[in-house]
């Protein structure tokens, strides 16, 4: 077991066994097409002194004492009442394009589920979406949902799923809109789990990765416009249309201006990727404050479905249920 020193404050040197409490060199770095934007951590320095386990004691009921309890701030299966009961902002063009579902085969637990629709639209774009607030907003976050792509999903290249938005506590639209502007550091912060076919490389719906917006965002080839950057796993992974999955997405903010943000994902309780060393915000100001579930298609030609159940955010890692 290593043990590392961490720092003094006020001549109490803070210990800790558990490495991801206070000090984590990165999980992953950035692909190739990424910059990197990320810190350098350092070394941990190994103690080897005979009082190190009373000192450790010592800290863990002082970390103990200090950090905030764990809790769920949303949750929604979808069981009861109407969607406007629950989310603030409610996107669906007609009962075509989505709506509560109660047809077994397309719910993953209890009676009810949602269903969102991108209906065809000659080619053009087309989507459906659900939006819930949680203002002022949080530092650090986790959402976990089950959803499942129609058997015959096709989104052809291009679409957007769902994500985390970090707003201005003043202004909850701030994070919205502004496609291909990159974030001053004051507006607004994204990340969304996008499936991607890679232009064909893959089936539909495709591999999953994120899709975020930040203020070191690097610029598309044009470079006039700033799309979304993409941050992929090691080894794709790519989601099976007609079945359903537990995903899970963390992301944690950053001190304003420094490099200490992390964003993270899930699929049934395995984690696939862990991106450390971002900076998402220059401000107290803005924090993480929005989620939105959708099915957003660029070239739509087609219905393409998603169902989402058992949804939950919460200020701690929540995992597939047990039940």
């Amino acid at each position: 077991m290593q043990i590392f020193k961490i720092r003094k404050v006020e001549n109490f040197c803070l210990l800790a066994f558990f490495p991801h409490a206070i000090i984590r060199p990165a999980d992953r770095r950035f692909p190739a097409k990424i910059r990197p934007v990320t810190s350098r951590y350092p070394e941990p320095e190994l103690i080897n002194r005979p009082n190190v386990w009373l000192t450790i004691l010592i800290c863990l009921f002082s970390l103990g004492l200090t950090q905030s309890p764990a809790e769920t701030i949303f949750s929604d299966d979808f069981e009861a009442g109407k969607l406007k009961d629950r989310w603030q902002e409610v996107n669906i063009r007609n009962a075509e394009a989505g709506g509560l579902e109660a047809r077994p085969q397309y719910v993953h637990s209890g009676k009810a589920s949602l269903r969102l629709t991108s209906l065809a639209n000659n080619g053009q774009e087309s989507g459906s979406q659900v939006i819930r607030w949680f203002m002022p907003g949080y530092g650090h976050l986790y959402y976990r949902w089950y959803a499942m792509f129609a058997e015959d999903f096709d989104q052809g290249d291009l679409m957007h799923w769902t994500g985390f938005r970090g707003c201005r506590i003043d202004d909850r639209w701030s994070g919205f809109g502004r496609a291909g502007i990159k974030p001053d550091g004051t507006d607004r912060f994204f990340t969304g789990l996008e499936p991607w076919r890679d232009w064909g490389r893959y089936p539909a719906p495709g591999a999953l990765n994120f899709y975020s917006y930040f203020p070191e965002m690097k610029p598309d080839r044009d470079g006039v416009h700033y799309w979304g950057n993409q941050f992929f796993p090691d080894s794709a992974f790519v989601v099976e249309r007609g079945r359903w999955y537990c995903f899970e997405v963390m992301l944690k903010v950053n001190t304003p201006g420094q490099h200490d943000g992390e964003q993270a994902f899930w699929v049934d309780g395995r984690k696939l990727l862990q991106v450390n060393g971002m900076r998402w915000r220059d401000t107290e100001m803005l924090r993480l404050n929005a989620l939105v579930f959708g099915v957003y298609i660029h070239q739509a030609r087609r219905n393409n479905t998603c169902w989402y159940d058992d949804l939950v955010i919460a200020t701690h890692y929540i995992g597939p249920k047990t039940e």
